[in-house]
């Protein structure tokens, strides 16, 4: 029914030359739907700031602000192109040829020009949403590759090098934090990030996360995500098994999702006693063929059967943390959807520089914040944006996490 849609009611009289109104009697109506799609449009608008002189004093009328000064763009502007261009993965220059289809010949520099300086106005709830992501008790952590265009070129010649991006996905709160230090995928990088955390980390087996658990990082618990497991041996081709081994860990998934918290009564209580259940008796029979595996006599080193078994084994300690609480994930693929908005760019998209790659952390983390909470990207861009322009630099960090989109509510205009 799309109750959604603006409605617009049209009525249809007869248009048979034989038919006369005046004679005919009424009957009835029937309803026929059509949906229509009408393009974006835009709007000049033109204020007649008026001037008065009363008791030798001027008074004259006030024009709504723009988040830049001395710009004539609003911040829907800004707002369709974040929507356009960091959730719907469309490069900028795309955007533009979409606003010229649409009846508005945005130049790119300009585009560009208007991103970059709003970034400057969004700096501190970026801030915010670094300190509120630690916050939370239940993380999922991932980092992917851009393509980033140096300044300089490296000895080797190159101007082109693969800068990484992070992002930490609060599993609880909802928010989705990208960071980027020179496209550095070292620990120090990570570890700067997560100060302050102290909760449970789901994660791949990069030696980046090595230290959880260790000196500083000592309140963080990782947890192993099962599909990279998995897959080790789901890519070993025509191996009984190994097919084995992956029907099983596929079992456990199965058994996940045969129940759901708060459906039919099922409760978080009900489904931890289920998941220790479960998961006793399959991790039982897994760790039985990897242990078959291992003991095998004269397999060579680099056979792959035995490299994805040791590659479970070393986390194994790991995985029954997994099924402590009910509301943890068997693995980290709501970050591998989310780094999709990353990668899908990826092949027609090279940032520009390190300060680009960036702004695009800061615009990703915001827009996927957004869709990920029931958001409407457009309007919280349109009133946040209007808002961290008004509020003077000085004003404390705390102050933002009330319009971060989780705690986000319209301001009255």
């Amino acid at each position: 029914t799309h109750p959604e849609c603006e409605v617009e009611t049209v009525v249809v009289e007869p248009d048979s030359p034989d038919f006369n109104p005046e004679a005919a009697t009424f009957i009835g109506e029937c309803d026929v739907v059509r949906y229509v799609m009408e393009p974006m449009r835009f709007k000049k608008i033109i204020y007649k700031v008026r001037k008065y002189v009363q008791d030798e004093k001027i008074y004259k009328g006030s024009a709504p602000a723009t988040p830049l000064l001395n710009s004539q763009y609003t911040s829907s502007f800004i707002a369709g192109l974040t929507e356009l261009r960091y959730l719907h993965c469309m490069p900028l220059e795309n955007a533009v040829e979409y606003f010229r289809a649409h009846g508005f010949d945005l130049d790119k520099g300009t585009a560009q020009k208007l991103v970059s300086k709003v970034k400057v106005h969004l700096e501190n709830l970026y801030k915010a949403l670094g300190q509120a992501i630690v916050e939370d008790n239940y993380i999922c952590g991932d980092e992917t590759y851009q393509k980033v265009r140096l300044q300089m070129a490296t000895p080797s010649g190159r101007k082109i090098k693969k800068g990484y991006i992070w992002v930490f996905v609060g599993m609880t709160t909802g928010l989705v934090y990208f960071f980027y230090d020179d496209g550095s995928r070292s620990a120090e990088v990570f570890e700067q990030h997560i100060k302050g955390f102290n909760g449970a980390f789901q994660c791949d087996y990069y030696s980046g996360y090595r230290n959880i658990g260790i000196g500083q990082m000592g309140g963080i618990k990782r947890l192993p995500c099962l599909q990279h497991i998995k897959r080790k041996f789901l890519d070993i081709k025509d191996n009984p098994q190994a097919l084995e081994i992956a029907k099983l860990f596929g079992l456990m998934y199965h058994f996940e999702h045969r129940y759901k918290i708060d459906k039919d009564g099922w409760t978080a209580e009900d489904h931890l006693k289920w998941r220790q259940r479960y998961s006793r008796i399959m991790l039982e029979k897994i760790h039985m063929r990897l242990m078959a595996v291992k003991d095998r006599i004269g397999v060579p080193p680099d056979d792959p059967l035995l490299a994805a078994t040791e590659h479970a084994l070393k986390q194994w300690r790991e995985i029954p943390r997994i099924f402590e609480s009910p509301t943890y994930r068997l693995d980290n693929n709501e970050v591998e959807r989310i780094n999709r908005y990353i990668s899908l760019t990826r092949r027609r998209l090279t940032i520009g520089s390190h300060s680009g790659a960036e702004a695009a952390a800061l615009y990703h983390s915001l827009a996927i914040t957004c869709h990920r909470c029931g958001v409407n990207v457009f309007d919280y861009f349109c009133d946040i944006i209007d808002r961290c322009a008004a509020w003077p630099p000085n004003t404390p960090i705390e102050k933002y996490r009330d319009i971060l989109p989780d705690h986000w509510k319209p301001s009255q205009k």
